[in-house]
């Protein structure tokens, strides 16, 4: 394992202590209090280094040009258009509009950002955590790897896709039989649940594209969206289709607001940089929360 002061770790940590959040804020202010049309407008003017109370940004509008796409949402405010999302607060009342926009691009921004710096910081961290099932000691009979449909295809596992399946979720009790045993007492597969496909990982098994001899994914480029997000997440919003709803013929997606940061502390790089990432929660207005997976 890798020592905190390994040089590996210093792209990952350099993204952490400059995140993108506090420049997206003053791209939102300058927008709507601005003579500007469009988003890229602003972008246009930020041609000298900005320093908050955070991190000093020597060239901000070559970091956000990539992201343009999501900050043209805030142009809602100036060009209205179809709505964009329900966003509802914890006790289900809405959201002020203009929040609930940066709710919106602030989770999206974040998630295409951490995904950068987990996979900086997992890279040098040498762990499988994540591509391995509960081991003896652990209270948990199996690890879920949720997939889209696309997805399943890059696993030669057997799927269990069935009515009695689909009707359960993986912690539903009874638990659903595979050959007359709970499903998590059988060997790995790919199951299609309720919400949609996983991997389950049985106690004391491994995603069949882990290489046990150096602890890399065989398909690292292709892996799945999931398995690029460990092991801090955007959670300043929710997802909740339950609540989505249909205006003028068009569907209408629903989130709850949760303004959290999660952040697994199972995981190596978690434990080590615990104070980084707090630091950069705190930076985009996000709850750092620390919390167990595997048990």
């Amino acid at each position: 394992m890798s020592s905190p002061t390994d040089p590996r770790y210093a792209p990952g940590l350099d993204l952490l202590a400059r995140p993108l959040a506090p420049l997206v804020r003053i791209v939102q202010m300058l927008y709507l209090t601005g003579p500007f049309e469009r988003v890229a407008q602003v972008l246009e003017e930020l041609n000298e280094p900005i320093e908050t109370h955070h991190a000093t940004y020597a060239e901000p509008a070559a970091l956000l040009r990539p992201h343009l796409d999501v900050l043209k949402e805030f142009e809602r405010f100036k060009h209205p258009q179809p709505p964009l999302a329900r966003i509802l607060e914890e006790n289900g009342a809405p959201v002020d509009a203009m929040e609930a926009l940066a709710l919106y691009v602030e989770q999206q921004l974040l998630t295409v950002e951490l995904e950068r710096i987990n996979s900086l910081l997992c890279a040098p961290c040498g762990c499988t955590l994540c591509c391995t099932g509960p081991d003896a000691g652990q209270r948990q009979d199996f690890f879920e790897i949720p997939l889209t449909d696309e997805e399943i295809t890059r696993f030669l596992l057997p799927r269990i896709d069935s009515p009695a399946c689909r009707d359960q979720s993986p912690l539903d009790e009874p638990p659903l039989l595979r050959d007359e045993k709970p499903f998590y007492q059988t060997p790995a597969a790919l199951y299609h649940w309720r919400q949609g496909w996983s991997l389950i990982l049985p106690r004391l098994s491994s995603c069949p594209h882990l290489v046990p001899a150096s602890g890399h994914c065989a398909i690292y480029p292709e892996r799945p969206d999931v398995c690029r997000r460990p092991q801090i997440f955007a959670y300043a919003l929710e997802r909740s289709p339950a609540e989505d709803v249909t205006v003028d013929g068009r569907a209408v997606p629903a989130y709850r607001a949760r303004r959290k940061l999660l952040a697994i502390w199972d995981c190596p790089y978690v434990q080590r940089f615990q104070d980084a990432i707090g630091a950069y929660g705190e930076a985009c207005g996000l709850e750092p929360v620390f919390r167990e997976n595997k048990k």
